[in-house]
Parts: C-alpha cells; structure tokens; sequence
C-alpha cells in the first residue's frame, strides 16, 4: 500500500526541530566569539599600557615577536625572545629570555599562568658588566588578580642551573636547583589589608661557591614560611618602598626559616621589623645543629680563627639550652636586633646595616 506524503504541517513542524538548533547554535557561537574577541582586545590593550607604564619607569620591554591568540577558550599572550632594558639610575642592566607566554581560560580571566623557556641572560650595565646565565628544565608561575590587586602568586623551577661571568671569566652558581614559592593574602588570625602568608622552598645539588668557601661539596636545603604585613604593591624603588614599610608599621612574622647543609642546620622563628634608622629591628629564637661541623668549615675557609672556633662551641652551649632540628642535637639561643646591632642573649654579636 502506498505511504502518502506527509502533510505540509509536519514538514514545517520537522523543519523547525532542525533550523532552531541550528540557528541557536550559530547564535551563541557568534555571542562566544565576540564575547572572546572583546577579552582579548581588552588584554591586548592591558599589555600595551604595561608596556608604556614601564617605559616611564624607566624599564623598555621588546618581543622579537609578539602574537595573541588561544580561541575559543583561553586568552593568549605569546613573546618570543622578550628584552627587558632599564635605564634607571644605579638600575642599568639587561635580561634577554628565549621564550615567554601566559595563559588565561576566557572564563576566568584572573587567574594568569605564566611559562617560561630559556636560557635567561642578565648583564648588569654597571662597572664591569656581570653577566649571570641561567636554564632550566621548566619554570611556570601563577597569579591570581583581583580589582583591588593581587591576591596569590606561585612559582615552580626545577633543574635551574646558573652561571657568572665577570671579567671574562665563568664560576658556576647554582646546579641542580629546585625551587618553589608561595604567596597568598592571609587568612585567619593574620588576616589584614597589605598582609601576605609566605612559603618557599628550594634544594640544590651543589652550590660551588659556598662550597669552596666551606670546604667540600655538600647538598643545600631550605624552607621558609612566615606572614609580612603592610606591603603596599605601588611600583616605587626598593629603599622607598622600604621606608614606607617601615613608616607604616610592616612586620614580618617568621614561621620557620631552615637552611640545613651537611650534618649542619639553622632554624630560626620570631618576629623581625625596620626601625625609624632602616635598621633590622626584633627578637628571634635561633637554633643551630653540628656547630662543630659548622665551625671546623668556617676555620678551614679562614673565616674564624681557632680560639673563636672554640669560644663559639663553649659560648653557644653557654648562652643556649639543648634542643633538636629534625632529630639532630642542636643549641637554640635567642637574638635582638635593636639600635643597628644583633645581639646573642646579652652579648653583642655584630652590627646591623641600614637598609634604606
């Protein structure tokens, strides 16, 4: 039996259910592109106001090449073999990178991931010229950005190795370095306006400058964590900046800061701030483990004489009371720094330089 046409109705009822979707569709396709076209645009002139504010600072920034792309659903900026020129007084160097780009998905566009390739050149543009070389297997930050400033920021390198060259000739820095840092706007009891928690670590195979110093080489480590207070982000020169830290009242809260090398360690917790003369100014809690191991690398360097050596045994063991870093027997004695000096308990251990 033959099947009869289907009415004109349901030809235009079949037709709907397939030009809908389709035009639907098309539409929020051309609302998403112009959406993406319009944080880009608004990225692209971000990046050009960055550019000509560090111009007037006195920073020139330059791309070899220079491209914005990543639709549909990131925001990318991309320069190769970027150039940071300053000109500024007593600020004079170069940096020469291979490769820089950072990546924002459209959706949230505040948080910003940055990756960098190398190797990165630094000449410094004063007296002699000091070039410091620098690679690594992958380095890769994070920020977070809100309207009222950054509110996060985290940085991962691995395998970074440095060199120094001066007068033509080379010394290695650092080789097999990994380090990490962390920082957040504080949270809980530390919660404040300019208040940051601060995380850092990094480890090294071998740091051949320090190891000639002491003697032999040895693996390095370190951590730190503590909570700085008053930082005001406005771009200023570092001794300004300092000041006005130190006007407004600014602290740093140390947590733990570890250095271990060897057999030996150096813990140290307290709370450190600038006095009115620019001057490290506060009371910490500092233990030491293997102070024999430390003081025999600081004779053999000709950094400490013999009787010293001893006196710092006898005085620490004196000065302090026993207590362990990570299982290791160590001294803890306590440290101020006031009126431009540090002392250990009450005797005076050095001097203290102005910071601005």
């Amino acid at each position: 039996m033959p099947t009869s046409p289907p009415a004109p109705s349901q030809r235009r009822a079949s037709g709907r259910r397939v030009f809908l979707p389709t035009l639907l569709l098309g539409v929020v396709v051309v609302a998403w592109s112009g959406f993406w076209w319009y944080a880009s645009t608004r990225v692209q002139s971000e990046w050009s106001r960055f550019v000509v504010r560090q111009a007037e600072l006195g920073r020139q920034i330059r791309c070899a090449d220079q491209s914005f792309g990543g639709y549909p659903f990131r925001l990318e900026v991309r320069c190769t073999n970027p150039q940071v020129t300053s000109t500024r007084p007593g600020q004079s160097f170069d940096v020469h990178l291979a490769d820089l780009g950072a990546v924002a998905q459209v959706y949230q566009p505040n948080k910003v991931i940055l990756e960098a390739k190398g190797p990165l050149t630094v000449v410094d543009g004063e007296g002699e010229g000091a070039t410091v070389t620098a690679n690594w297997a992958s380095a890769e930050a994070s920020m977070g950005i809100w309207t009222s400033g950054p509110s996060n920021a985290d940085i991962v390198i691995k395998g970074l190795d440095a060199n120094a060259t001066r007068a033509g000739q080379a010394t290695s820095l650092v080789a097999g370095a990994n380090v990490e840092a962390h920082i957040r706007l504080a949270v809980g009891a530390n919660a404040a306006p300019g208040a940051y928690d601060v995380v850092a670590k990094a480890d090294a195979g071998s740091m051949p400058p320090l190891d000639r110093m002491l003697g032999g080489p040895e693996p390095l480590s370190g951590e730190f964590q503590a909570t700085v207070t008053q930082i005001d982000l406005q771009p200023r020169p570092m001794r300004e900046r300092l000041r006005a830290w130190a006007a407004d009242g600014g602290s740093l809260q140390i947590v733990l800061a570890q250095l271990n090398r060897g057999p030996s360690s150096v813990k140290a917790a307290g709370t450190v701030a600038l006095d009115d003369g620019g001057h490290p100014a506060g009371d910490l809690t500092v233990a030491l483990a293997g102070i024999n191991e430390m003081s025999g690398s600081l004779q053999q360097a000709g950094l400490a004489s013999g009787r010293l050596v001893g006196l710092m045994g006898v005085g620490l063991s004196m000065l302090g009371k026993p207590t362990n870093i990570d299982g290791k027997t160590a001294v803890e004695v306590p440290v101020r720094l006031a009126n431009g000096k540090v002392s250990i308990g009450s005797f005076p251990a050095g001097r203290l330089p102005s910071l601005f």
